[in-house]
């Protein structure tokens, strides 16, 4: 017998949210690239109290591939960041090369590999910008603080593996609102296992927004599952929250003029929705089901109701 669906409550969706999503493959994953980053500092010679000056800077970034991105790396200063500092150094001349149009990274790595006095301006600004006079007058104290590759290429392995922890976050964090969504797929692929009712994902004539999973198809959706998973509050969250909300409204309008039965379903999880108290019950009241990581039991009843047997395949 078909279970009935049902959509959860918001007390229901309130007090089941899944804060921190945690996933081994994925944890294995960055602590092997922390192990990889470590690996790369020891044959770089950055090592724990390390006394490399900025003649042996020079001479690593003239001679090892991927040193430039490493260095940035180790001193937490992004690509832009930098490429604005060595502009502003040919805007006062400590560079000699007029400022006509910004260097890009490839343009700056060729440079420091054929002149040795420009590697020797870029090894001393990394290696001890912070104590330049000249700098601390022109460059934010927040961006010249991260210019001290002295101190921080002699600091502890331990340190160093919390900071490349601290670099990859924002890798983590995208990846896991995959492996989520990859939840939520596996889910239809069961259902597509043992009814023949299949999937898509994309844009369908029937929303005005990208889909998340139509089913059984974008062309004839009768169950559109739109997802979000936010550890951290962004302010896409609420251009995703539009969204959900107009993909609702259309298949409502849809189903009023057509007189159907087509379902939208939201899928909202994660702590970042906590500090969105109010967007998170508006996602549960703008919907026909609401299920999150810990009811997505509650997809396939909803599945059964609404897809019309004619997509329903006999399995073996």
């Amino acid at each position: 017998m078909t279970q009935t669906p049902r959509k959860l409550s918001f007390e229901e969706a309130w007090n089941s949210i899944t804060i921190f999503y945690v996933d081994d493959e994925l944890e294995q994953e960055i602590d092997q690239e922390v192990d990889r980053l470590l690996r790369l500092a020891e044959q770089y010679g950055v090592t724990e109290k390390s006394m490399m000056g900025p003649d042996s800077l020079a001479a690593l970034l003239q001679e090892q591939e991927g040193a430039l991105e490493f260095v940035l790396r180790e001193v937490e200063l992004s690509e832009e960041k930098f490429l604005r500092i060595i502009s502003l150094l040919r805007q006062i001349g400590r560079i000699p090369v007029p400022l006509d149009r910004e260097w890009t990274m490839p343009q700056i790595v060729r440079r420091i590999q054929a002149d040795p006095d420009f590697a020797s301006v870029v090894a001393h600004l990394l290696m001890d910008g912070v104590r330049d006079p000249e700098l601390q007058a022109v460059i934010p104290r927040y961006y010249l603080e991260a210019l001290n590759f002295r101190e921080i290429a002699a600091g502890s392995v331990a340190a160093r593996k919390v900071r490349y922890k601290r670099a990859l976050i924002g890798t983590y964090s995208g990846r896991k609102g995959y492996r989520v969504e990859a939840c939520i797929r596996s889910r239809l692929e069961g259902i597509r296992k043992r009814y023949g009712v299949g999937f898509e994902q994309g844009r369908s004539r029937f929303v005005n927004v990208n889909v998340d999973f139509a089913v059984p198809s974008l062309d004839d959706p009768w169950v559109v599952l739109m997802c979000s998973f936010q550890e951290t509050t962004s302010s896409g969250q609420s251009t995703k929250a539009r969204d959900m909300e107009t993909a609702y409204d259309d298949i409502r309008r849809s189903n009023s003029r057509n007189r159907e039965n087509r379902a939208f379903v939201n899928f909202a999880d994660g702590g970042g929705w906590l500090a969105r108290r109010r967007d998170f019950q508006r996602l549960v009241e703008n919907c026909h089901y609401f299920i999150n990581l810990r009811h997505l039991d509650l997809l396939e009843p909803i599945v059964l109701t609404h897809v019309p047997r004619k997509y329903f395949q006999k399995q073996s």
